[in-house]
């Protein structure tokens, strides 16, 4: 059993099943060391199980990461399910879920970020990942639209009355956000950083980056006090969650 397998709580593990063990332990290496660098083997250790225990339960390292990604989607629909109205709910104006979403969606890929830093490999490596998440992207890019067309209705996004605009802005705001984490790596001058709590602090300052380059994308079209506003629930939240 790996060292951090055996100091965690003995409740924490019990609460666990194998399959989760699992994919927490492959989540927690693949962040660490990124995917290429992590066998099935390392796996098994880190979860503190054979490698005949971890094969019961997925064929490959592919299936571990189908299903990490699956976890990513389950975490992300609790997120993007309280900003969106109810079926049959007349859509109005929710500058808190907006921001809600914003800063839960990137903080999901800093818990998951070998997903944000490896994703165009894992696309082409398996056909299967990849058709899964264009099925998750589109419909979080349509969720998002659907969640700022309110805004423009109310006058607080102009410009944004074609169709196509929207999707275009909608779309970059996406992007921005994937990326931001491993964007932001790729511009710090220092050396990876040793000590959990450094780590902590390196993704906490992509988030906040990555959060206020989409609000700055989406500043031309704003009003200038919702924009102030948003900037101001954005940086509080942010801060309030600093390690």
């Amino acid at each position: 059993m790996s060292k951090r397998a055996a100091e965690a709580p003995r409740g924490a593990r019990a609460g666990r099943t194998t399959k989760d063990r699992i994919v927490d332990a492959a989540i927690t290496l693949f962040n660490e060391s990124g995917i290429s660098a992590v066998t099935t083997n390392h796996v098994a250790e880190e979860a503190g199980l054979s490698p005949g225990n971890l094969y019961y339960h997925y064929a490959n390292k592919e299936e571990i990461i189908r299903e990490a990604f699956e976890r990513v989607n389950a975490e992300a629909d609790a997120i993007w399910s309280s900003g969106l109205p109810e079926p049959g709910a007349v859509p109005h104006v929710d500058a808190g879920a907006f921001h809600r979403m914003l800063v839960g969606n990137l903080g999901l890929f800093a818990k998951y970020a070998f997903i944000a830093r490896e994703l165009p490999a894992l696309l082409r490596a398996d056909p299967v990942l990849r058709a899964r998440y264009v099925e998750v992207s589109q419909r979080r890019t349509a969720q998002l639209e659907d969640l700022l067309k309110p805004f423009i209705t109310a006058g607080l996004l102009k410009d944004l009355d074609d169709a196509e605009d929207l999707h275009a802005l909608v779309e970059t705001a996406w992007v921005l956000g994937l990326f931001c984490i491993p964007y932001s790596e790729t511009l710090d001058p220092s050396s990876q950083p040793r000590s959990a709590k450094a780590k902590a602090e390196r993704l906490h300052q992509a988030i906040e980056r990555g959060a206020l380059l989409v609000l700055h994308l989406l500043r031309p079209h704003l009003e200038p006090m919702a924009y102030a506003a948003l900037v101001v629930l954005v940086r509080s939240q942010l801060h309030g969650s600093a390690p």
